[in-house]
């Protein structure tokens, strides 16, 4: 006889649909994610990530969940998820909405169990009362004069594992459209700069808008005791040099214009200086600590400023002059607040003010609202399995004389034995006594 040969789509249906195949890619996924957590992410800290040797760049440990072999891993183990959650379904909904009552005693759950002589008639108007005045859906079947039925209460509870399996295929699509079709990028800037968002530093994906962002200002406010307040930005979206939105953000409060959010990440204290160069005024904004610097027009001169005092009554800073590629400040020493200096007979310089510099993440998550629903859908099956795990009664009577018989009751317990072993003997005392 002529054995029947298993088809290439059975043998990889019933690969994917193993759950040891499952758990080995979740050991895998896992392992790998603890690997990329020792490394410097190139979205997070891309300085750091550029100094870690070439071998872990190549293999994408500095860019770990945007690798093609990592998204691989997540597809392979969402398809074994898909895969397992369709061959569960149909049980899952035979269990919630086709209960079957049992035909013989056999079946009836043993661990937990119950038998009893009584009155047939009476036994199964006790059992009907006493489980649906307990809130339980209940089923029956009669055959001669034997009769079963079947009882499910908080039914839904069923659902549980399945959502949550769902949910985790939910929450890999939304990260995979997040990264593939947005960006996430990061901005520093001083007041009353203009910067076009295509301009930002980007670590990941690609910036297609046009739209450019007016730093209106930047603060670091303090409140009266002295202790931070917080970082404050007030920004403007400008399209063809006309404002479309206006906004004042702050850590934890982000602005959002056209699905391009920005979340306040840090501040840097700054001056605002002119320097008049041959009857030229120019504005200049520098940075602390050297942060940037000022390049005079027509001079191999570079301003920085070394140390800022950003005291709002009298803003003072220190600065240095370095000429070309040197190393040695040709020029040094304190700047106030309205005061104005030579700079190597090249151009005058006055300190007008303090100007604050933000750094703004910016980002575009599309798959975001997937997101939330995978998160949402994962609370709902974490909600259903532990909270509202189902109750499945069946019982069996078997008539021995006249209609007098044996009733056979019991409770799937699942892992769980001990709180529903309490309100099964309690089911069981109130239909004896009924």
């Amino acid at each position: 006889m002529k054995e029947h040969q298993e088809s290439a789509v059975d043998k990889l249906w019933r690969i994917f649909s193993s759950m040891k195949l499952g758990l080995v890619l979740l050991g895998v996924i896992a392992f790998f994610a603890g690997i990329g957590t020792l490394f410097p992410q190139m979205d997070v800290d891309p300085d750091k990530a550029q100094a870690v040797g070439k071998l872990w760049q190549t293999l994408g440990f500095t860019n770990l969940y945007g690798t093609y072999w990592f998204r691989l891993l997540l597809g392979l183990l969402c398809i074994n998820l898909i895969i397992c959650s369709i061959q569960r379904f149909q049980g899952i909904y035979n269990r919630t909405f086709k209960l079957n009552p049992p035909e013989n005693s056999s079946v009836i759950p043993k661990k937990v169990q119950e038998t009893w002589q009584g009155d047939g008639e009476s036994l199964r108007k006790s059992v009907q009362d006493v489980l649906r005045h307990r809130g339980f859906r209940v089923v029956f079947a009669e055959k001669d004069k034997q009769w079963g039925f079947t009882a499910i209460k908080r039914r839904w509870g069923n659902w549980g594992s399945f959502i949550s399996h769902v949910s985790f295929v939910v929450l890999v699509i939304g990260a995979v459209i997040g990264s593939s079709l947005g960006f996430k990028g990061f901005l520093m800037a001083g007041t009353g700069t203009t910067v076009p968002i295509h301009s930002i530093q980007v670590s990941r994906g690609t910036v297609k808008e046009t739209f450019d962002v007016l730093i209106n200002s930047a603060e670091d406010r303090m409140l009266a005791n002295g202790q931070r307040d917080n970082w404050y930005t007030d920004l403007s979206i400008l399209q063809n040099g006309k404002v479309m939105a206006r906004h004042t953000i702050s850590v934890n409060h982000p602005f959002t214009y056209q699905g391009v959010t920005f979340y306040q990440s840090s501040f840097i204290n700054g001056v605002h200086l002119t320097a008049d160069v041959k009857g030229q005024k120019i504005p200049v904004t520098l940075e602390d600590r050297g942060g940037n610097y000022f390049n005079a027009p027509g001079t191999d001169l570079y301003l920085v400023a070394s140390a800022i005092n950003s005291d709002s009554q009298k803003p003072s800073m220190l600065f240095e002059v370095f000429k070309g590629m040197s190393e040695d400040a040709v020029q040094s020493g304190q700047l106030d607040f309205g005061q104005t200096i030579d700079i190597q007979g090249a151009y005058k310089l006055t300190l007008d003010g303090n100007s604050g510099y933000t750094g703004l993440q910016v980002k575009q998550d599309p798959g975001v609202m997937i997101i939330w629903l995978g998160c949402a859908l994962l609370l709902l099956g974490l909600i259903l399995s532990f909270y509202w795990r189902p109750i499945l009664v069946s019982g069996i009577f078997q008539a021995e004389k006249d209609n007098r018989g044996e009733l056979t009751m019991g409770v799937s317990t699942g892992k769980v034995v001990g709180g529903v072993k309490e309100v099964f003997d309690r089911l069981v005392g109130e239909i004896r006594a009924n």
